[in-house]
Parts: C-alpha cells; sequence; structure tokens
C-alpha cells in the first residue's frame, strides 16, 4: 500500500464500515467465503483487512482468523468490532510481506485489497507462500472500469483488472484450479456528482498445488 493509500484509509477510518456497505454486502462476502469449501479447524487470513468486515463472517468457520492490514487506524475499529470473537488476531502488515511461516493457512481472503497494491503479482504471490497445500486463495475485486475519480479521490493505484490477468497472476504465483467468476452483487459507487454507477465485482479463486 502506498502513502496516499496510508493517508486516505487513515483519515476515514471511523466512517469506513458505512462507506463500505455500499460497495461490499455481507451476502457478497459469505457466498465467496462459501466458495472456497474450508476445511474444519481452519487457519485462515484476511489480507487488506481494514474494519474487520470479512474477518468477521470468517469467525464462525475457522478455527483462527488472522486479519492483516497497514493502517493503525483501520486496525483500531476492526479490534472494537470483532472484541466478541477471540479467534481472531490482527496485525499490522503491509499486504506484500505478511509476518507468518509459509504453507501456514488452509485459506487467505483479500476483499478490494488489489487495486491498492502496487504490484499485484507480488502481492498473489505472496498470499500463495503462506498457503499450505491444498489451500484456498480467494480475492473479490473490481473489473476494470473508468471511475478515474476513484484513483484521486479514494487512492485507488488499479481501476479494477482484467480477469484474464487476474487467471495469469494466479498460475504465475503456482496456484492450480483457477476460477475467476461474477461475484454474487455489484459495486454501488457513489461519484463526485451524486450518481450512483455499479460496477461489476469478480471472486477468483485458486488453490496452493
Amino acid at each position: 500500500m502506498t502513502n496516499n493509500s496510508q493517508t486516505y484509509f487513515s483519515s476515514i477510518a471511523g466512517q469506513w464500515d458505512e462507506i463500505r456497505s455500499g460497495y461490499f454486502t455481507e451476502h457478497m462476502r459469505d457466498a465467496a467465503i462459501a466458495k472456497t469449501h474450508l476445511p474444519e479447524n481452519a487457519v485462515v487470513a484476511d489480507i487488506g483487512s481494514g474494519t474487520g468486515f470479512v474477518a468477521a463472517g470468517l469467525a464462525s468457520k475457522a478455527a483462527k482468523v488472522y486479519g492483516f492490514d497497514a493502517s493503525t487506524e483501520m486496525l483500531a475499529v476492526a479490534a472494537r468490532n470483532l472484541e466478541k470473537f477471540p479467534n481472531v488476531e490482527l496485525k499490522q502488515a503491509s499486504g506484500d510481506s505478511i509476518p507468518l511461516p509459509d504453507a501456514t493457512l488452509d485459506g487467505i481472503f483479500a476483499n478490494m485489497y488489489l487495486h491498492h497494491a502496487p504490484d499485484p503479482l507480488t502481492a498473489i504471490r505472496e498470499m500463495a507462500r503462506l498457503l499450505k497445500p491444498g489451500g484456498a486463495l480467494c480475492i473479490t475485486d473490481l473489473d476494470t472500469h473508468d471511475h478515474e475519480w476513484q484513483r484521486e479521490q479514494m487512492a485507488d493505484l488499479w481501476l479494477g483488472f482484467e480477469r484474464d490477468d487476474i487467471r495469469r497472476w494466479f498460475a504465475e504465483a503456482g496456484l492450480s484450479e483457477i476460477d475467476v467468476d461474477c461475484a454474487e452483487g455489484t459495486c454501488e459507487a457513489c461519484g463526485p456528482d451524486g450518481e450512483v454507477e455499479p460496477l461489476s465485482i469478480f471472486v477468483a479463486l485458486g488453490r496452493k498445488r
């Protein structure tokens, strides 16, 4: 995550839960989690955890959930949101350098994180490093779009992604059983003019060989 992204998320941490609610719903989150078919007693991570929305969805489905985010302000809100889940551990870390050993996790989730990553392939390779053999990587993010204002106002580095690029990056990171499909819903992005323009979201899955 760049300095601009960190500054943005630090400034809106207290409002992020309200802002996020229009971008990614609980139904979309839970459907994406279900697609990974986590094993019993799974150990998982939420990369770019923000205020803990995905970690909260994982807490009842995994034995251990790590939440990683670069923003201390976002993690402070996440700690309050997740205080009823003793199996969630929050840590400050950049998404391209996660402080866990190789082959530690059964599942990794990164929701709306990748478009803030300076080098998406490096971030995907780092996530793949952490997976046990057979472990699943699930990335949910925006398809390519032309909302330039999101780069300017929300510090987005990438205006979404082509699905073929996501498939290629997963393969280059050593993942197999790759599937990139539509999420169960859209991102309801409200622009500077107040108009809501839905953006399509993909769910990308891959497994460690």
